[in-house]
């Protein structure tokens, strides 16, 4: 549970607000040490799940064991600008800055006698000051709530907290109430009887929690929220609880609201669109962990994982087999990160390889043509693996030059011996296209060859095996974007 968090009718932003009424009014003869526990709540209340946003930080940072802490914010409560709701453990909601000149207002006290005595009956462990009745009348003045109604309120209050609440807690149950227009005694039962009729189903929650405590006004409040304003039924309320359980999920109100708050914002509702989501979320969790396995890579928390790669490669069409082969590739390739892993799914994406049989016959007809280079760097008598500049000038002699494989076999023949084989090739292959020499009959009578030049000083080693080598896999991975590497 939050230490300190905004009251409902506080409204939340991305600032740390400071309401000018408090700079002008309370501030000046607020001590300092209030005026910084002050602020520090303000600040956490806009953090309210962060693991900071707790009694024992505030201690830490003022300096101060925890009881001056709470003495801090009850000098706040007394000035109605906050309420301390428990203290055990500790929670503190901060309330609406209201002016000390609309606050408090002297009135004449014999008008309100009797409501005074009723009203401190039910505070026997509090006695109320001045600036509290302040508070009471200014509602019934102002605002024009019956006492009766009042009472009614703060009687229905205290029988939530065991008759150990504040005044500020009834006052703040009152404000929300006269927000609904809620300022009759009848209306008032009226939303008691409601809020009765709740107290089954708030009752339900808790014991699939398998919380046995009392039932709360907040509690309540929550459930009017996920019921009304997110539109959640009771047994999707009960199923998302047994989801938390099951996965040994921290089970209290608060945490069950953040996770009803996020399906809500996802537009996730009923039963099946949850379940659906959690099913593709352990999905997305097993795809990440398989991934991660080939790469040879470990992350103890794969979201980020998922939110930057996974969903995105299976946007792109990718299924979990085929990301698995890529993987695996990229591993054998010595590609081992998911960065350099996403910029071959890229290069292969841009090149229209998105499916399993796409993937295998890119592979294959980069096996099939490796094989051909093979056979020219052979006749070449250069014994070494097929590279990607190898592959680019064989693009250039079939496709753009449309030589067949006959006549280049037949050029490497005679390229075979000189100081630089693969350039002497190149230049023979260049003069017989400019010359449109395209059949193997016209270029054995071609007169330019030139066989003047050939040098037996080859420096080449190596020659690369039939069978399939993490080498050829990895040059076909990383040069799959099609420039040349000198």
């Amino acid at each position: 549970m939050s230490f300190c968090k905004f009251s409902p009718s506080y409204q939340t932003s991305n600032k740390t607000v400071v309401d000018n009424i408090f700079i002008s009014e309370y501030l000046p003869n607020a001590p300092d040490l209030c005026v910084k526990a002050y602020l520090l709540g303000l600040y956490q209340c806009n953090n309210s799940t962060n693991e900071d946003n707790s009694l024992e930080y505030f201690a830490k940072v003022l300096n101060l064991p925890n009881e001056d802490v709470i003495s801090l914010f009850k000098y706040w409560e007394e000035k109605g600008l906050v309420q301390v709701l428990s203290t055990d453990p500790v929670e503190v909601r901060f309330l609406p800055v209201i002016s000390n000149a609309q606050a408090i207002k002297k009135f004449k006290t014999d008008k309100y006698t009797d409501f005074n005595i009723q009203l401190q009956e039910l505070f026997p462990h509090h006695m109320l000051t001045q600036n509290e009745y302040g508070e009471f009348y200014y509602l019934m003045e102002n605002k024009h709530i019956e006492q009766s109604a009042l009472l009614e309120i703060v009687k229905y209050c205290a029988n939530y907290k065991d008759f150990k609440m504040l005044p500020n807690y009834a006052l703040t149950v009152a404000k929300d109430w006269l927000r609904e227009g809620i300022i009759s005694l009848d209306a008032v039962k009226k939303k008691i009887e409601e809020l009765g009729i709740v107290d089954d189903n708030v009752s339900l929650i808790l014991l699939a929690m398998g919380s046995k405590r009392k039932i709360q006004i907040e509690d309540k409040d929550m459930l009017n929220k996920w019921l009304n304003s997110y539109g959640f039924e009771l047994n999707t309320i009960t199923f998302v609880i047994k989801s938390m359980k099951a996965k040994n999920r921290r089970t209290d109100m608060y945490s069950l609201d953040n996770i009803l708050t996020k399906y809500f914002q996802m537009k996730l509702i009923s039963i099946p669109e949850i379940e659906n989501y959690e099913v593709e979320k352990e999905n997305l969790y097993f795809i990440a962990m398989t991934i991660n396995k080939e790469l040879g890579i470990y992350y103890e928390d794969v979201t980020k994982e998922i939110d930057t790669y996974i969903i995105t490669w299976l946007n792109m069409g990718y299924d979990k087999d085929t990301l698995k082969m890529i993987a695996n590739n990229c591993f054998l390739s010595t590609i081992k990160t998911l960065e350099g892993m996403n910029n071959i799914i890229n290069k292969l994406f841009k090149l229209g390889i998105v499916s399993m049989q796409a993937y295998m016959q890119y592979i294959d007809d980069n096996l099939v043509q490796d094989e051909k280079i093979k056979q020219v760097l052979s006749a070449l008598g250069l014994t070494r693996n097929v590279n990607n500049a190898d592959r680019q000038f064989y693009k250039v002699w079939t496709t753009d030059w449309k030589f067949s494989d006959e006549i280049i076999l037949y050029g490497a023949s005679l390229s075979t011996g000189t100081n630089n084989a693969i350039q002497y090739l190149n230049k023979l292959l260049s003069n017989w296209n400019n010359l449109g020499l395209k059949t193997l009959s016209k270029v054995k009578t071609d007169k330019s060859k030139d066989k003047e030049n050939k040098s037996n000083n080859n420096t080449n080693s190596g020659f690369i095996h039939n069978n399939y080598t993490k080498e050829q896999i990895s040059s076909f991975l990383t040069n799959l974007d099609g420039e040349v590497e000198v």
